[in-house]
């Protein structure tokens, strides 16, 4: 029984571990080039999307419901579009034509936090993180589906404490000066680019394009 249940913690432990590595280091960019009164509403975010991979995983064993990777991959589509949206708005901020003295002034006049900062919202982090999330229902659902109801508490043991865990490295990572500082200069370019790789990398790890 002991044995067993070690399985289970270590096998869960792994599955937390490979499937959030990715959302950790998007949720630790977003904190790292928000305003710092925003931090904890994005790490929030991240843990509602989570548990809210996690509800659906377990309705789904319980239900014995297949989704299919290429359609729940279609979820790459909103950091893409909010990376997408962020570009666009940089566009908008440089419009072509102004004569040197005035792009000098633009240059010399820092974008503000607020202005620099993409997916800064609880909203948007939640978004973010459920839709980065097809590698979490495939690894999930088949873990849910095994064994009964000691065997599920020690899976929702471990992803709670990874959760805290991984939330902890979120916002002190995201707190650090050095961190801080190099995302407050480029975030405003580096954030909407990641989020637009961390989209089409969900697609194409999930076949997506192949329903084209």
């Amino acid at each position: 029984m002991a044995a067993g249940l070690g399985a289970d913690l270590g096998v869960a432990a792994a599955a937390f571990v490979a499937t959030n590595i990715d959302n950790g280091a998007v949720t630790m960019a977003l904190v790292a080039g928000a305003p710092a009164e925003r931090a904890h509403r994005i790490a929030a975010g991240q843990v509602v999307g989570f548990c809210i991979l996690v509800a659906v995983a377990a309705a789904a064993a319980a239900l014995l419901f297949e989704f299919s990777t290429a359609v729940v991959g279609l979820l790459g589509l909103v950091p893409l579009a909010i990376g997408l949206r962020g570009l666009a708005a940089l566009l908008r901020r440089q419009p072509d034509g102004e004569d040197g003295e005035t792009q000098g002034r633009r240059k010399r006049r820092p974008l503000r936090p607020e202005q620099r900062a993409v997916g800064r919202s609880f909203t948007a982090a939640a978004l973010i993180t459920i839709s980065a999330g097809s590698d979490n229902l495939a690894a999930y659902i088949p873990l849910f589906r095994v064994g009964g109801a000691t065997h599920i508490a020690a899976i929702l043991g471990v992803f709670a404490v990874g959760e805290v865990v991984l939330t902890w490295l979120v916002l002190a990572g995201g707190h650090h000066p050095r961190a801080r500082s190099v995302m407050l200069r480029l975030g405003h370019l580096a954030v909407p680019i990641l989020l637009c790789c961390i989209g089409v990398l969900v697609m194409v790890e999930a076949g997506t394009f192949s329903l084209l």
